[in-house]
């Protein structure tokens, strides 16, 4: 029986992050943790052309050499795409033993967790896995379910954060179902901000145990 992913979204904002390998695999691992605003160190022997230029701009930490002992010492988690799957064991084995999570690339045997394949739109994030068994099927069916995912999503989805702070009152979960419920997605769509300000409105006046008045609406974009 094969083994099954337990989803979890991590928050690497700011947290250290090492990635063995600067290769193809490795630098499309580095533009996703640069995404999320991970602290990157890179170790690795060669490097690509894009790898270098943010290691010379100062975007991540570059150390042009080959993996060590003790390069994973104060790591959050870890990946690796070394070409010498030697090297990848040795840099899980290493984090394991410091109670570190590691990523192997190409290598679910050596992992403590798996990498979906990922879509956004904006705060949302689609992560569609098949537990490290089917990367190619993961890809195909998250380009499926992104076809149905406009850019209004995004926005909804900040917009419900906005209320969700300034409402603070008994019933605000009843609330916010509601807009999800409404149709504010067709309307973000189509640009009719003034419509889905009144339908805010109107919701939240329907619930009288809120204190909160929604405002009249600031510009609502993608």
């Amino acid at each position: 029986m094969s083994r099954l992913d337990f989803p979890i979204a991590l928050q690497l904002h700011g947290k250290r992050v090492l990635l063995v390998g600067a290769g193809r695999i490795a630098e499309g691992r580095l533009m996703q943790l640069l995404e999320v605003g991970a602290n990157v160190r890179v170790v690795a022997p060669e490097v690509t052309e894009a790898i270098g230029a943010l290691a010379a701009s100062g975007r991540i930490e570059l150390l042009q050499r080959g993996y060590a002992f003790g390069d994973c010492a104060d790591a959050f988690v870890v990946f690796t795409a070394a070409d010498d799957r030697s090297v990848n064991r040795a840099v899980v084995t290493e984090a394991r033993a410091r109670g570190i999570f590691a990523n192997a690339a190409d290598a679910p045997e050596l992992c403590d967790f798996t990498i979906p394949s990922i879509g956004r739109r904006g705060p949302v994030t689609l992560a569609v896995s098949t537990s490290g068994q089917a990367p190619a099927l993961a890809r195909a069916l998250r380009l499926r379910a992104m076809a149905a995912i406009g850019p209004e999503f995004g926005t909804l989805a900040r917009l419900l954060g906005r209320l969700r702070k300034l409402d603070r009152g008994p019933g605000r979960a009843a609330r916010l179902q509601a807009l999800v419920d409404s149709d504010a997605p067709a309307l973000l769509a189509r640009g009719e901000a003034k419509l889905l300000w009144k339908s805010v409105r109107g919701i939240w006046a329907a619930r009288p145990r809120s204190r909160f008045i929604a405002p009249v609406g600031p510009e609502v974009s993608p």
